[in-house]
């Protein structure tokens, strides 16, 4: 039963190691082989690839995925106070209903709102892709507090009640203080979603100046729909190598909070 996973295992660290030393390889020495040993160092594919416009697709990627987190981050937290500590009608409808997102597909979507979004001349446009994003990670943003904020403690929230602080003081002074571990997950789920994109970026943001990071890595690899030629591997490479930076970055800082937030109503 274990082959499966040990054969998993070691594609993963093939592709890893692909990843790590392909960049820096020279053509010629690609034309070798991808996990043949290298028997060269060289930076011209990370020059390469930044000359044919990555730069841009990086900076529109993080934009987008810094806007969707910090919106998901405040608005999913307190919408999730909301259902977790206040009593009102239809909150459990409202609440299955926002749940619900987590199961729409994007495939599914694309194409409908893709329309939609023609008619509204929002095709191109950041910001309304931003909503795109915002849409499908709040359902998931919403559950993961909630069920957080479910096993907080109802002592403190009523202490602080008494105490004369209303509920957004509350929210912003006390519990999103104590929720490190929640804001950590959701910050590195819905970052993770948005910078590694690829159909939606690929359908709504076409022009070279608007468009992210995933397609214009596509167009690299020469699988763009306006790509006429291959591009040499170790610039495809290398953009990927770029591209995971970001992530393994915020893994490494987040990764505390991260897996505290994994194992939600930890704090007692």
């Amino acid at each position: 039963m274990q082959v499966p996973f040990v054969l998993y295992s070691l594609s993963i660290l093939i592709m890893c190691y692909a990843l790590t030393v392909t960049p820096f390889r020279s053509a010629n020495d690609l034309a070798r082989g991808v996990l043949v040993e290298p028997q060269s160092f060289t930076l011209k594919n990370f020059i390469d690839v930044w000359k044919s416009g990555i730069g841009t697709g990086v900076r529109n990627s993080f934009t987008l995925s810094a806007l969707t987190c910090v919106l998901t981050i405040t608005l999913g937290g307190i919408a999730g106070y909301a259902f977790s500590f206040f009593r009102f009608r239809l909150k459990n409808s409202l609440y299955l209903f926002m749940y619900s997102g987590i199961f729409v597909s994007t495939m599914l979507i694309a194409l409908p709102l893709f329309l939609q979004y023609r008619d509204l001349h929002l095709v191109n446009n950041l910001l309304g892709t931003m909503i795109i994003f915002l849409g499908l990670r709040m359902p998931f943003s919403i559950y993961l507090y909630k069920n957080f904020f479910d096993e907080f403690s109802r002592e403190l929230i009523e202490a602080a009640r008494i105490d004369g602080l209303g509920d957004l003081r509350i929210f912003a002074e006390i519990v999103f203080p104590l929720s490190k571990g929640v804001v950590a997950t959701v910050l590195l789920f819905n970052f993770t979603a948005v910078w590694t994109d690829y159909l939606v970026g690929l359908l709504f943001l076409q022009k070279n100046e608007v468009m992210t990071i995933m397609p214009k890595i596509m167009y690299i690899f020469g699988a763009g729909p306006l790509t006429t030629r291959a591009t040499p591997l170790g610039q495809g490479f290398a953009g990927l190598f770029i591209s995971t930076l970001p992530i393994v970055i915020i893994y490494f800082f987040a990764k505390k909070h991260y897996i505290t937030g994994l194992a939600l109503g930890s704090i007692k």
